[in-house]
C-alpha cells in the first residue's frame, strides 16, 4: 500500500513538473514572440536607419538661421520628424534610469548613486536639446501658417510646441518655447494677461 502511494505521489510530482516546464516554455515563447512583434512594429514606425545627431543640429541651425519667410515647410517638417525620432531613442535609455530612480525612491543611497552617474546629465541634455529643436520647428511652422492666413492650423502648431515643452521657463521667457508659443496662441484667441514664467524664491 505504501509503495503504491509513493508511486502515485511520484507520478503526480513528475506530472506537475512536466506541466510547469511546459507552461514556462510556453510563457517564454509567448514573451519572445511579443518582443519580436513589438520590435517589428517599432521598425515599421521608426524606420531602419538611426538619425544622425549632428546632421539634425546642422540642418536646424541652417534653417532657423534664415528669415522666417524663407524657411521651408518641408524642411521644418523633416526637422520635427528627425529631432523627435532622436529624442525618442535617447528616451529609451533615459526612461530606464528615471524608472529605476522612481522605483527606488525610498532608498536615498541608491538614488544618490544613480544620480551621480555622468550619463544622467548627458541623456537629460540630449533629450532637452532635440525636443527644443523639434518645438522650435513647430513654432516656425505655425508662423508660416499664420503668414498664409491659416489661423487654425497655426494655432494647432503653436499648441504642439506649447504642450510638448517644459512648462517652467527656468532660463527666462526670452528662451522659453512654452512662453513663446503661448503668446502666439493668446494673440490668436484675443486673450490678455501676463503668462507664468518661473517661480521665484
Amino acid at each position: 500500500m505504501k509503495d503504491i502511494l509513493m508511486k502515485n505521489l511520484y507520478a503526480g510530482l513528475i506530472s506537475f513538473l512536466i506541466t510547469t516546464a511546459l507552461c514556462s516554455t510556453s510563457i517564454l515563447a509567448q514573451n519572445t514572440n511579443n518582443l519580436e512583434q513589438e520590435r517589428t512594429k517599432q521598425l515599421q514606425e521608426m524606420g531602419i536607419l538611426l538619425p544622425n545627431a549632428q546632421d539634425i543640429i546642422n540642418l536646424s541651425d541652417s534653417e532657423f538661421g534664415k528669415q522666417i519667410e524663407s524657411q521651408s515647410e518641408e524642411v521644418l517638417l523633416e526637422i520635427v520628424k528627425q529631432s523627435n525620432h532622436y529624442a525618442n531613442l535617447v528616451s529609451k535609455i533615459y526612461n530606464e534610469y528615471s524608472d529605476y530612480i522612481r522605483d527606488n525612491s525610498r532608498y536615498e543611497f541608491v538614488t544618490d548613486e544613480v544620480n551621480r552617474s555622468p550619463l544622467i546629465n548627458v541623456l537629460a541634455e540630449k533629450d532637452s536639446v532635440f525636443k527644443t529643436i523639434r518645438n522650435q520647428a513647430y513654432i516656425n511652422l505655425g508662423r508660416l501658417a499664420l503668414a498664409e492666413g491659416e489661423d487654425m492650423k497655426a494655432f494647432l502648431l503653436f499648441n504642439d510646441a506649447f504642450r510638448l515643452s517644459s512648462f517652467s521657463c527656468y532660463e527666462g521667457k526670452d528662451n522659453c518655447i512654452r512662453y513663446t508659443s503661448e503668446q502666439y496662441m493668446k494673440e490668436l484667441l484675443g486673450i490678455e494677461g501676463e503668462s507664468y514664467v518661473h517661480w521665484k524664491k
